[in-house]
């Protein structure tokens, strides 16, 4: 317990401090210099901030609906028994093993206009290229759709092994009972399995949250700051201008977000429950 708290809670209330200060890593003299709640009032000001809270939201809320949807729907597949499970289910798996940094390199590659892959097939099937990470209408969607190849196999695994423990019995009843596939996935399935769901949503909404290696191997915020999200400006605050004061501001308004959001997450999922 000392040394959990040691590495969680100590670094929290020093972040804490930090962040009540004017500290500039270019002026040392400022360091341990009280401001009070200033930093947090400039950002909140700041159109900056805001602007990346958007991005934030637009991707998390894309990337988590989108991996949630289509990692349930290979759960459900893989859940058939089908021949050549267990070789499918690692090709997917390796997906979620690779590092963040070398996925968004990967996939930065495969965008490229000239040489990527991507735009070799759209200009085979004669749609042309596209120059996906340099326009702002989507560098979001082309964001989200590598979040989501990597992703969608955690939610996967979760949901794949909520299906496994359900009890047999339960589905035999319902087919004596003369209910069809469909009936018994949104009438038995789905509500026995929300519990996994709500876990999988919990995990790929923080993920969503806290997204920077990806996204700074793949464009670093552009073009301009299209895909710049909190984690981006964040990164920006504290090591380019050297502002760890504000930066650090930065780091606890946005864990007071992810807070919140989670917590209105949950109280949807408790609300549906008791509305069933």
């Amino acid at each position: 317990m000392i040394a959990l708290l040691g590495c969680t809670l100590y670094p929290m209330i020093y972040s804490l401090w930090i962040s009540l200060t004017g500290w500039n890593l270019k002026r040392p003299e400022t360091r341990g210099v009280f401001v009070g709640f200033r930093n947090y009032l400039d950002v909140l000001i700041g159109k900056e901030f805001w602007d990346a809270l958007s991005v934030t939201f637009r991707f998390s809320i894309l990337s988590v609906v989108c991996s949630l949807i289509i990692g349930t729907l290979v759960a459900l597949l893989m859940y058939q028994g089908l021949r050549g499970n267990a070789i499918v289910r690692s090709f997917i798996i390796s997906a979620m093993i690779l590092a963040p940094i070398v996925v968004g390199t990967a996939w930065r590659m495969m965008y490229n206009p000239t040489g990527g892959i991507i735009n070799y097939f759209l200009e085979l099937i004669g749609i042309g290229a596209k120059p996906f990470l340099s326009e702002k209408a989507t560098v979001i969607p082309a964001l989200v759709a590598t979040d989501v190849w990597q992703w969608s196999p955690l939610v996967m695994i979760i949901v794949l092994a909520a299906l496994q423990g359900l009890p047999l019995e339960v589905f035999e009843s319902s087919k004596i009972d003369g209910a069809n596939s469909i009936n018994t996935l949104i009438h038995i399935t789905i509500p026995m399995i929300k519990p996994s769901i709500l876990l999988a949503t919990l995990i790929r909404t923080m993920d969503s949250f806290r997204t920077f290696d990806t996204i700074f191997a793949m464009t670093k915020g552009g073009p301009g700051t299209a895909s710049q999200n909190l984690n981006i400006i964040m990164y920006n605050t504290g090591f380019e201008s050297f502002r760890i004061g504000r930066a650090s501001a930065m780091s606890l308004l946005s864990l007071v977000l992810i807070t919140v959001t989670c917590t209105i997450i949950l109280r949807l999922f408790q609300r549906n429950d008791s509305l069933v």
